[in-house]
């Protein structure tokens, strides 16, 4: 087995026979050190894995795991690689895989340039100001409303707004899973809502976040900032969906803090 590293990627090429963590630790280590979101583990090269093999990627994640705010993405995995990995459970159902390093490299980006923008996980660094609004960015129509009505709130009562775009990750696959096309919506969006209230001197910090379900990620959220209100934009037109009233009353059943549900005009 022959190990590289460079930039963010580390090469394994070769037979992977056994446990190899112990010479690649100090590859992702470094990586680690050079980019603190993530590695990208590039496995094109690997002719053979055994299961015992299969635990150089367990350790690695584990390893991983134990950064803050860190993921480990697997890239270019052959057919016959995956179905061994596919045998070993933790490997299975936690070790994002993608097809591409640069799949894998847009996912881990995007979290550069959110860690960029002053994101924080400890309650001492996220209260400077005396108020936090929560803004939900949907993606369509109804957040031009919700910007409207979260610029309202913020004229009359002074807040810095934290703007929040849930990416949904598939229950089938594990939660640190690229979405290179979720993820780029969601990016933009953000960047787009900042914009916007910077424009007007609103205070603002952007939030991407991987979750299972929206009302969850949104009362986390709305705890994390103790937020004084969380804002949601609503659909002018349902047109009969049911998944989405079943979200919104799961939505409005799971936040704690005061909700605001925003529905533009209907025709």
């Amino acid at each position: 087995m022959i190990v590289e590293s460079y930039d963010d990627v580390v090469v394994l090429s070769g037979p992977l026979r056994s446990n190899f963590w112990e010479t690649i630790h100090t590859a992702i280590q470094l990586t680690l050190k050079r980019h603190p979101t993530g590695v990208i583990v590039d496995c094109s090269g690997i002719t053979e894995l055994t299961n015992s093999g299969a635990e150089t990627f367990q350790d690695a994640m584990m390893f991983v795991r134990d950064h803050d705010g860190a993921r480990i993405v697997l890239a270019a995995v052959s057919e016959p690689v995956m179905e061994v990995l596919r045998h070993v459970p933790d490997v299975r159902s936690q070790l994002p895989v993608v097809n591409t390093v640069e799949e894998a490299r847009l996912s881990l980006d995007l979290l550069v340039h959110e860690a960029e923008h002053g994101k924080k996980k400890k309650k001492e660094t996220i209260r400077p100001f005396d108020r936090h609004i929560v803004a939900v960015i949907s993606g369509d129509e109804s957040d031009d409303q919700m910007f409207r009505v979260t610029e309202e709130l913020v004229d009359t009562l002074p807040a810095k707004v934290i703007l929040l775009c849930p990416v949904v990750v598939p229950r089938e696959l594990p939660l640190t899973s690229p979405m290179p096309t979720q993820e780029a919506r969601a990016a933009s969006a953000l960047e787009g809502g900042k914009s916007r209230l910077s424009a007007r001197g609103v205070p603002c910090d952007i939030k991407l976040e991987r979750t299972r379900d929206i009302p969850s990620i949104l009362q986390d959220v709305a705890l994390e900032y103790d937020a004084a209100h969380v804002i949601v934009g609503l659909a002018s037109d349902l047109k009969g969906d049911e998944e989405y009233l079943k979200v919104l009353k799961q939505v409005i059943e799971k936040v704690k803090r005061p909700l605001v549900i925003v529905r533009g005009e209907r025709s």
